[in-house]
C-alpha cells in the first residue's frame, strides 16, 4: 500500500492533481441539484408555465414546458432529477427525464435526395459547404461568421475596465462582476443559438454530414513561447485565437454527433492530417506552399480558380468514407473529439506538430497527387479558358 501511495497521480486535462475544492459562494458556478421520488413525484409541471420543485414550491417558467407535459402524459418521460443553475443574470431549471423515443435507422427520401455534404469550418465564413442549402443558389454554401464576441467587444472592455478599477470585496465591485458576466452569458446564448439552427439545419436536409478532425486545442495555442525562444507576432496570434474561439468548433462537431443520431443522418470525420486546402478538388494536384493569406485556390495542373474554403469542402465530402463516426474510440478507453490529439504523424519534430493544425502532403487517397513547385509552373490561362475549364 506505500508503495501505491508514492506513484504519481494522474488525471485527464491540464489541471495538476490536489486536494479536492468544494462549492463555494464566489468560487463555483451557483447551481444545485434536486431529486425525488418517482411513486411520489415532487418534482412535476403544475402548468405549462410553472415547474413544482420541493421545498421551494412552484417557480414561473420564461418558456413553455407544453412538450415535456404532453410526454408526461403519454407515459413516454419520468423526471428524475432537477438542476437549477445560474449563468449571468438568469436561473434555469434542467430537467432530467428518461424519455422513451424511437430514433430513426435510416435517412429520409429529402436526406437520401440531398446527399452528403462536406463542411469546412473556418473564421472568415462559419462553415462553407460543399453544396448550397438551396439548390441553384450559390450563395448559400458559405454560412456567414455573426462575430458576436466582436459585435459585444466595446460594451465588454468597457465593463472589464469598471470591474478592475474596483476595491475587491466591495460592493462596486459585485455589482461591476455582475455586469461582465451578464455581457458574456449574452454573447453564450446568441452563439449557441446560431450553432443549434445551423446543425439541425445540416442533419435533417443531408443524409451525411463530413467535417474535419479538428485540433482546436492546438490551434488556439498561445504564441508567446518561453524565455529563451519568445514567440512571434504573439498580439496577432491572440486575436486569431479569439476569433477561432468564438465560432466554437468543438460544440458544432459535439452536436452534429447527437443529433446526427436524432435525425436519421451520419457523421463522417476526416483525418486531420489530410490536406484538404492545399489539394485541388478536380484533379488532385497539391500546392505545399499555400498559406492562410491566400483565400483563393489556383490549380497548376488543372487551372481551376475556386474559393480555398470551397475546395476544402468538396475535398472534405470526396475524402470521408466508411462507417459513420463514434465520439469513443473501442477499445482505447480514450474520447475523440475536437479538443484532444491522438496520434501524430511520425517526424523528428514530433513533439512540436501539435500546436497547429498541420496538412499532410501524402497521397490523398483515391486520386494521386501531382505535386510541382507553383514558381516553375507554367502560368495560368487566360480568365475565360479558366473559367470554363474549372466549370
Amino acid at each position: 500500500m506505500e508503495e501505491l501511495a508514492r506513484l504519481p497521480a494522474r488525471r485527464a486535462g491540464r489541471r495538476k492533481v490536489g486536494y479536492p475544492r468544494f462549492k463555494k459562494k464566489g468560487r463555483s458556478r451557483d447551481s444545485f441539484r434536486l431529486h425525488h421520488e418517482i411513486a411520489k413525484p415532487g418534482i412535476r409541471l403544475a402548468t405549462y408555465r410553472r415547474l413544482r420543485l420541493p421545498k421551494i414550491g412552484e417557480v414561473r417558467l420564461h418558456d413553455s414546458g407544453k412538450c415535456l407535459a404532453r410526454l408526461i402524459g403519454r407515459g413516454d418521460a419520468v423526471i428524475q432529477s432537477v438542476t437549477v443553475s445560474r449563468a449571468g443574470h438568469r436561473w434555469y431549471a434542467s430537467v432530467l427525464a428518461k424519455v422513451t423515443v424511437t430514433l430513426p435507422t435510416r435517412p429520409t427520401a429529402r436526406q437520401v435526395s440531398a446527399g452528403k455534404v462536406g463542411v469546412d469550418l473556418g473564421v472568415k465564413s462559419l462553415a462553407v459547404l460543399s453544396r448550397p442549402l438551396v439548390p441553384g443558389d450559390d450563395t448559400t454554401a458559405f454560412v456567414p461568421n455573426p462575430r458576436h464576441l466582436r459585435h459585444a467587444e466595446t460594451r465588454l472592455t468597457k465593463a472589464q475596465r469598471a470591474l478592475s478599477r474596483t476595491t475587491k470585496g466591495s460592493a462596486r465591485r459585485e455589482k461591476a462582476r455582475r455586469r461582465v458576466a451578464r455581457l458574456h452569458h449574452e454573447v453564450s446564448v446568441r452563439r449557441a443559438g446560431q450553432l443549434h439552427a445551423l446543425t439541425k439545419l445540416l442533419t435533417t436536409t443531408f443524409s451525411e454530414v463530413a467535417v474535419e478532425d479538428l485540433n482546436v486545442a492546438g490551434m488556439t495555442r498561445s504564441a508567446r513561447g518561453t524565455t529563451e525562444r519568445p514567440g512571434r507576432r504573439v498580439r496577432q496570434k491572440a486575436g486569431l485565437n479569439r476569433a477561432i474561439l468564438d465560432t466554437s468548433p468543438g460544440e458544432l462537431r459535439r452536436q452534429l454527433t447527437y443529433k446526427a443520431s436524432w435525425y436519421g443522418s451520419k457523421l463522417l470525420v476526416l483525418d486531420r492530417w489530410y490536406p484538404s486546402s492545399k489539394t485541388c478538388s478536380a484533379c488532385g494536384w497539391q500546392n505545399p506552399r499555400l498559406t492562410l493569406a491566400d483565400r483563393t485556390f489556383h490549380c497548376g495542373n488543372c487551372h481551376l480558380v475556386i474559393d480555398r474554403d470551397l475546395n476544402a469542402a468538396r475535398n472534405i465530402a470526396q475524402q470521408t468514407h466508411g462507417a459513420p463516426h463514434h465520439p469513443v474510440a473501442p477499445g482505447k478507453g480514450e474520447t475523440q473529439n475536437a479538443r484532444r490529439a491522438t496520434g501524430r504523424p511520425p517526424s523528428p519534430r514530433a513533439g512540436r506538430q501539435e500546436a497547429q493544425k498541420r496538412e499532410d502532403t501524402g497521397p490523398p487517397g483515391p486520386v494521386p497527387p501531382q505535386r510541382s513547385d507553383p514558381l516553375t509552373s507554367p502560368p495560368p490561362e487566360p480568365p475565360g479558358q479558366e473559367s470554363a475549364k474549372s466549370l
